[in-house]
């Protein structure tokens, strides 16, 4: 009986080829386990507008995703808080570009569009801009999540709870979202017969002036940055004088507000960026709509200001403020 000599030989090789696929197969669940190690620190740059509270919760929420998934510690994030002005927001702006940062996410139209304005080829992550809007910002570095609100539902809410016949429109013409939003309305009115006084915030005016000077039933504020800053203002006078307010963004003393859920602004832009981080280019990661809307209705205000939300209406609404 002849023995092969190689025998042994091949036994080992074997067993390293087997311990080279364990080892493979090992490091390949690791990196499952756990985001890749970034060769360099990567940065991510954050436009808040006015900085303004709606947008600081979508924040808060997109920096927890970004820690569940591991990446919070890892990434330097760097926030900038201009005022909603061009002028401001393109300042901010060009300071994240010259540091170069990774990817620039923007909460809201005014953001967005100056940073698009920019032409910048830094990846935009974009979240809340009015759909309309975010159709016409095309180009291969952008990305996001839009939102789209049923206006004529909120108008009918408004007129379900008071009898109106001239509607105050709060709205910035230097927002391009909050502007169409206006227009909207103003068809809107004309439909029901309304009369509207338009509320055009351009700049640091005094609102509650601007207000005193208006004979108006109701209120409704528009997505804008600008009102947002003086969302105080709106309330109190709105309450003085016992007029119903309903809104495209959250605030602590209307009647109605009508948004998109921070919640789902915030996680589906933190998964944007992880994919950007990870070397996925912008222009292959699907734009998406809002599709979970939040509809508060106040009832304690309403009884406040001496008005009723009836059942039907009310039956409507994702939560109650009672």
């Amino acid at each position: 009986m002849s023995i092969d000599k190689d025998i042994p030989s091949r036994i080992q090789s074997k067993n390293l080829k087997c311990t080279l696929i364990l080892t493979l197969i090992i490091h390949l669940l690791l990196l499952l386990d756990h985001p890749p190690a970034f060769a360099d620190e990567k940065s991510i740059g954050i436009i808040i507008a006015g900085d303004i509270k709606y947008y600081r919760d979508v924040q808060n929420i997109f920096m927890s995703k970004l820690n569940r998934e591991g990446y919070a510690d890892r990434v330097k994030v760097i926030v900038q808080t201009p005022y909603p002005d061009d002028i401001s927001l393109s300042n901010a702006l060009r300071k994240l570009i010259a540091i170069d940062v990774d990817v620039i996410v923007t909460y809201g139209a005014p953001a967005t569009v100056a940073a698009y304005n920019e032409k910048t080829k830094i990846p935009i992550v974009y979240a809340d801009v009015y759909e309309s809007v975010a159709s016409r910002l095309k180009a291969a570095n952008i990305t996001g999540i839009s939102s789209k609100l049923p206006i004529s539902s909120l108008l009918r809410y408004l007129r379900g709870i008071a009898p109106v016949k001239t509607l105050g429109i709060v709205y910035s013409s230097g927002e391009e979202d909050s502007a169409y939003q206006s227009k909207e309305l103003y068809k809107l009115a004309g439909l029901y017969g309304l009369k509207v006084e338009p509320i055009n915030l351009q700049g640091r005016r005094n609102i509650k002036t601007v207000l005193s000077n208006r004979k108006i039933d109701a209120i409704i504020i528009t997505h804008s940055c600008m009102a947002s800053m003086v969302f105080s203002d709106i309330e109190d006078f709105a309450k003085t004088h016992r007029i119903p307010i309903a809104s495209l963004m959250p605030g602590r003393n209307f009647i109605i507000a009508l948004y998109a859920n921070p919640k789902e602004l915030g996680e589906k832009s933190a998964e944007r960026v992880i994919k950007i981080l990870n070397g996925m280019s912008p222009d292959r990661i699907s734009r998406t709509c809002a599709s979970d809307t939040e509809l508060i209705f106040n009832l304690k205000e309403a009884v406040s200001i001496g008005f009723d939300i009836p059942v039907e209406l009310v039956t409507e609404a994702t939560r109650l403020i009672k």
